[in-house]
């Protein structure tokens, strides 16, 4: 094997330890010392791949945060129907990528709502896309639509936003259970549409 290839194997060997890690325990919990330990590296290989413990976690937020850019990117050309019917298959195209893809929501949920004050800055950066993405959706959508008097596209973005971000973590606490993914997203999904029902005619005037 060509020391490239030997390299490449053992960055990705520790970033994916980095992902669970960080994943199961945040940024503030994640230790440098459990990824070694529980993953059988030594420090001095991390060490000689990634400059700290900031660099892999950020690694980990921008892997996560593209994964999900690209996925929703395809699910944003299937949308069809009224503003209810397609923002509810948004929320459903990310609840079926999180679904498949636990550890992302891990560290989505750790960036969204702890993430360290030093990383704000560089967090933002490495969701920027995803944040970029969502904007357009909900201003299409609601650009549809008429907006009750005193809303704004602007504002209604926001709210919801916070809203899908919250979502999310709610999402994730259920998956920790040991009910059936399957059926907790099933659940979810009914959850969402019932809920996104409430917030688009709180705000769109019929």
């Amino acid at each position: 094997m060509k020391r490239e290839e030997k390299n490449a194997l053992s960055r990705q060997r520790i970033l994916d330890a980095a992902m669970e890690e960080f994943s199961r325990s945040g940024y503030n919990s994640a230790s440098v010392n459990t990824i070694c330990s529980k993953n059988a590296i030594s420090k001095g290989n991390i060490y000689h791949y990634y400059k700290d413990k900031d660099e892999l976690y950020l690694l980990c937020v921008e892997k996560c945060f593209d994964a999900i850019t690209d996925y929703l990117s395809e699910a944003v050309e299937t949308l069809t129907g009224n503003a209810e019917q397609r923002l509810g298959s948004y929320f459903d195209a990310r609840l079926r990528f999180f679904a498949a893809n636990p550890i992302c929501l891990g560290i989505f949920a750790s960036a969204a709502f702890a993430p360290p004050v030093n990383l704000v800055e560089e967090i933002a950066k490495r969701r920027d896309k995803f944040d970029t993405l969502n904007i357009s959706v909900l201003t299409r959508l609601l650009q549809s639509e008429p907006l009750r008097k005193g809303l704004s596209i602007e504002a209604v973005i926001r709210d919801f936003g916070m809203y899908m971000d919250f979502f999310n973590l709610h999402f994730k606490s259920e998956l920790s259970t040991q009910e059936s993914a399957t059926v907790i997203l099933r659940e979810h999904e009914e959850r969402c549409h019932r809920q996104l029902n409430i917030l688009l005619y709180g705000v769109i005037d019929k």
